[in-house]
């Protein structure tokens, strides 16, 4: 008759997981009956081979995150994912995506469709086993029909519970009239724990653009991050909030700079001094950049006779998108390129945060005007070119 036994199970080793998707870890597959009478035996030695064996079926920490989208709406076609200069795609289908990646930190993540969109707010990548819900509709604003993406709920990751907790704090304490305390000590608190985390830069980023904090206790937050390891694009937004002193304004002289173009050649704004300057920022993956070329061309051909200049500067990071844009735009005015993009000094000199975005410039080379519109630049224009008024004393906002 056998003797008792204990069944101990083992996991297969990392080599043989190979063709496996997800987050797969240790998977516990072999089994083995040992008679208990040699575990009695050799106790010690079978207690060091339990605690290896425990050791190594220990989930590790995944080193990449899968991502399930549940769409709502009728949108059909592609779904894109948008992280850290990444843009991944997945077919909708059946009402749902899927993405597989990985990060090296939790980074702020958005989606995007075949079309003009916009999300309502961002969500964080971690690597963990994600669900999003989300839901797509068509809406217009101003003058652009996009497809709007509000995302309903986000699960599997820490700074989902962080985001939550604020969401829950807003709603519940934002009518208070002591709101502008409350939420002061409530970032002092988020940012104190999490100096590290992007979601505290991101957050207090956001809070900035409303005007319940003052300039100065967003200083103080400001403060309080470790700047190297936020986004530069939400510091660069923080520090024009607290120190608005730092950004160019209308009669200021503008700042001067020196790019290439497609052809290498440098190209700096000092050249255009004489001249109306009028510098248009934007990037190949803009469709609202791209859909006023055949307008500024329109412009340029109308005012260039008249001593106007357009110069575009483009803020794509890849040079070959931006070459790819200019093949099929082919536009008529000299265009150069500063891949550093939304992080770089010429975006952070000149406050830009989103584009299409362009300054309007004098002959001595300050500022008459930024971000207009372009019939509004139309009209600026007449004006300055047929005499009417002197650029030296006619501000345009």
């Amino acid at each position: 008759m056998a003797g008792k036994v204990l069944n101990i199970k083992v996991c297969s080793p990392p080599k043989l997981r190979s063709g496996l998707i997800g987050n797969y870890h240790a998977i516990c597959h072999y089994s083995y009956n040992l008679p208990l009478a040699i575990i009695k035996k050799n106790s010690m030695k079978y207690i060091q081979i339990l605690i290896l064996l425990f050791i190594s079926c220990k989930k590790d920490k995944p080193n990449e995150f899968n991502l399930e989208v549940k769409v709502n709406g009728d949108y059909k076609g592609y779904l894109y994912l948008n992280y850290d200069n990444i843009k991944d795609s997945s077919l909708v289908t059946n009402g749902k995506a899927f993405f597989k990646g990985s990060v090296s930190y939790p980074i702020s993540a958005s989606y995007s469709t075949n079309y003009i969109s916009a999300n309502e707010k961002n969500f964080y990548l971690e690597n963990e086993e994600i669900e999003t819900e989300i839901t797509i509709s068509k809406k217009k604003i101003k003058e652009y029909n996009i497809y709007w993406i509000t995302i309903n709920r986000i699960t599997g990751t820490k700074t989902s519970i962080l985001v939550k907790d604020f969401e829950d704090f807003k709603q519940k304490f934002s009518s208070d009239k002591d709101w502008q305390k409350e939420l002061y000590e409530k970032l002092q608190k988020i940012i104190t724990q999490n100096p590290n985390h992007r979601y505290s830069g991101d957050l207090l980023s956001e809070i900035s653009n409303d005007t319940i904090l003052s300039k100065e206790q967003i200083g103080q937050l400001y403060n309080k991050l470790n700047i190297k390891s936020q986004d530069p694009f939400s510091i660069k937004s923080i520090k024009f909030k607290a120190f608005p002193e730092y950004k160019i304004k209308v009669n200021d002289s503008i700042y001067d700079f020196v790019l290439p173009n497609k052809e290498d050649d440098l190209i700096s704004t000092k050249d255009f001094r004489g001249q109306i300057l009028f510098i248009d920022f934007w990037a190949a993956w803009c469709k609202p950049c791209r859909a006023q070329f055949p307008e500024l061309t329109i412009i340029n051909n109308d005012f260039e006779e008249k001593g106007v200049k357009i110069l575009g500067v483009s803020i794509d990071e890849k040079k070959d998108d931006w070459l790819k844009a200019m093949g099929t735009e082919k536009p008529k005015w000299e265009n150069v390129i500063d891949t550093e993009g939304f992080a770089g000094n010429l975006a952070n000199k000149y406050g830009i945060f989103a584009i299409p975005y362009n300054i309007l410039v004098d002959e001595k080379g300050k500022v008459i005007a930024n971000d207009i519109s372009l019939e509004k630049l139309r009209k600026v224009l007449d004006s300055i070119t047929s005499g009417r008024k002197t650029i030296a004393n006619t501000v345009y906002n």
